[in-house]
């Protein structure tokens, strides 16, 4: 969208908000310029620094963050070492967060530099051309430069266009996710022409832990052993439909500041696996990084906001403060059995 359309999709909104998003807009730009004049590796401890202001003044995300990892982890950590763990994990999104804004710097050289990566050498089966694949995450490390990662050694593939309320940061948001030249699809028939894309040979970058409403379409999964939520079924979908193989990736810190990425091996799937167990075979793929490294995810966010009818509703022995029954959810999991 060019700044006349986007001028013109904000005349739908009343004038103070339209005085609000211009702000975020220049407020963005002038934030991505700014870190973009930083060298690479001031960044990381800056990162820290900003995450630990905001997990210290952020009291209500602080704590969904801790009442997360208590319900996740139970005993196994101190009082202390969650406050560690969520400070940190506010450090790794705050990373995150500046290292988009940074992408306008990215290049194939910068990212040779900065990444190291695994479960590459020798090329496994799924990098070959033409043979469609899913590479699927977590919202954990650098999540927002994993798409650019995997098109540094597959070749680029689109990228799905974001809908956001202000129209005005949309377009920022592509660009940045698009630096290393991939394509943005809009998000409008976005499913038919990822089939279309997959069935071709194509290679596409998915999130697969962001919770839904039972409303949705979602699957049910288990998480921690014990933690029934509803994720997305679209990676299941995709790979039974097109053919595609599920390679899970991670994202892990390097000891001067970098990242290692690693490629970990493909999931099985067959046409007889039930969407369900393969989005529940994704998650266990995962999980294991996530007792190596808990900093490492997204904890301020609310993952578990439906328990199921008689669980317990406190961290530690069962689902964080904020998760409550819920009838459409108590029905899903009734369905799925």
């Amino acid at each position: 969208m060019t700044i006349t359309g986007q001028a013109v999709g904000l005349r739908a909104f009343p004038f103070w908000k339209r005085q609000r998003y211009r702000l975020e807009y220049w407020g963005l730009r002038l934030a991505s310029a700014l870190v973009c004049l930083l060298p690479w590796k001031v960044i990381p401890p800056l990162a820290n620094f900003v995450g630990s202001l905001f997990f210290s003044l952020d009291a209500h995300r602080r704590e969904v963050t801790i009442a997360n990892l208590r319900s996740a982890f139970g005993e196994r950590y101190s009082e202390a070492e969650y406050d560690c763990i969520g400070r940190k994990s506010y450090g790794v999104f705050a990373r995150t967060a500046l290292e988009l804004l940074w992408s306008s710097n990215l290049s194939k050289e910068v990212l040779d530099e900065i990444i190291t990566t695994e479960g590459l050498d020798p090329m496994p089966s799924h990098g070959a051309e033409g043979r469609p694949a899913l590479y699927f995450c977590l919202h954990a490390g650098n999540f927002e430069w994993l798409s650019q990662i995997t098109c540094r050694h597959f070749g680029n593939f689109p990228v799905i266009a974001q809908n956001l309320k202000n129209p005005l940061l949309g377009p920022l948001f592509d660009g940045w996710r698009s630096a290393l030249g991939q394509e943005i699809m809009p998000q409008k028939g976005a499913m038919l022409r990822t089939i279309r894309y997959l069935k071709d040979g194509g290679k596409m970058g998915m999130l697969i832990d962001l919770n839904l409403k039972p409303s949705e379409g979602p699957v049910v999964i288990r998480q921690f052993g014990r933690l029934l939520t509803p994720v997305t079924r679209l990676p299941a979908e995709l790979a039974l439909r097109t053919g595609s193989v599920l390679v899970p990736v991670v994202c892990l810190p390097r000891k001067d500041g970098g990242y290692i990425v690693r490629y970990l091996p493909e999931l099985p799937v067959t046409a007889e696996t039930t969407p369900a167990q393969i989005a529940q075979a994704c998650w266990d793929a995962l999980e294991p990084g996530l007792h190596a490294h808990p900093e490492l995810w997204l904890w301020s966010y609310k993952h578990w906001r439906y328990r199921p009818k008689g669980s317990e509703s406190y961290e530690g022995e069962g689902y964080p403060f904020y998760a409550g029954e819920y009838e459409p959810f108590q029905e899903l999991i009734e369905k799925m059995g």
